[in-house]
């Protein structure tokens, strides 16, 4: 089990929310447009972090970023994987510098400890979408989140890693979660589909950085989370309307509220007084709006 530094509550972290995509290909590598056009991309649709993460090398952010959009130069690697076979991981590195390189078919953990040595950080992505699980990844040490949503993904269908997450906490890792697009394409599938909202106090590479080693975050698909907490025995949270809440803790424990037919919620509390099983090492919280689309809330610690 990896160390981890401590997990907050990002919902009770003085700061501002801020709009993030944190995988992003440009005609760099595969994807359809040049990075200025998928800059500019990105900043009409309101976000405030954008990683550019092109397959197996940096590219120059210089001029890219505003005082409203922060643009972080990254990269997607592969390292050949045991299992399944013949396979690769996918890791998304953030914050790395122009010059840095890394080597094809060199293991995976080397990779990891070069990206963190340069001063940045990798998420594990997709890994449903790569048919691995948790015990295929369990020995990864040096992942600072797991992307538990991916956009370009659900074209396949295997956008979600959450069974896979949810087996990770339940073994004991504080892992926060990311959601990401992925995208390829210049607008369609996987573009200004998915995203992670960071509580930050200002808008920094660092400030960035920490948010994620923290799990000062929440990923979503549409839905908004307005706040998430727990009080005493009393779990609360408040969203945009939504047609489910879901309380989810370790294996067996978990609590839902749905909306009647026709309408919606915008809350929902959870009084676990007298509960056998209370209280939960942690609780996380997803939300459902009426078009299927989802929100993830990290877990909150209690004990």
């Amino acid at each position: 089990m990896p160390k981890k530094p401590k997990m907050v509550n990002p919902f009770l972290t003085p700061g501002k929310w801020y709009k993030a995509n944190l995988h992003t290909h440009t005609s760099v590598s595969d994807g359809i447009l040049p990075p200025r056009e998928r800059v500019a991309q990105y900043r009409r649709g309101g976000y405030s972090v954008l990683a550019l993460t092109d397959h197996w090398t940096t590219q120059d952010i210089d001029g890219l970023s505003d005082n409203k959009l922060l643009v972080l130069s990254g990269m997607e690697f592969h390292p050949p994987c045991a299992d399944p076979p013949g396979g690769w991981w996918h890791f998304v590195a953030l914050n790395v510098p122009r010059s840095f390189k890394l080597v094809e078919n060199i293991p995976a953990e080397v990779c990891l400890r070069k990206v963190r040595r340069a001063g940045g950080e990798c998420f594990l992505a997709h890994p449903s979408w790569c048919g691995q699980q948790f015990h295929d990844w369990a020995h990864l040490k040096d992942i600072v989140a797991l992307e538990v949503y991916n956009a370009t993904c659900a074209v396949h269908g295997r956008p979600s890693s959450e069974s896979d997450w949810s087996v990770a906490l339940d073994r004991g890792w504080r892992l926060p979660a990311v959601a990401s697009d992925d995208c390829h394409h210049k607008y369609d599938n996987d573009v200004l589909e998915s995203w992670t909202w960071l509580k930050m106090p200002r808008l920094s590479p660092e400030a960035v950085l920490h948010a994620l080693r923290t799990g000062a975050c929440y990923t979503s698909c549409g839905p908004v989370i307005r706040d998430f907490r727990v009080v005493g025995n009393t779990v609360r949270l408040r969203c945009s309307p939504a047609a489910e809440i879901t309380f989810i803790g370790p294996p067996g424990l978990g609590t839902r509220r749905r909306a009647e037919p026709g309408k919606t919620i915008t809350s929902f509390t959870f009084d676990a007084s007298g509960r056998r099983a209370w209280p939960w090492r942690y609780v996380r919280a997803t939300v459902t709006d009426a078009r299927g689309r989802r929100a993830w809330a990290n877990p909150i610690y209690l004990s």
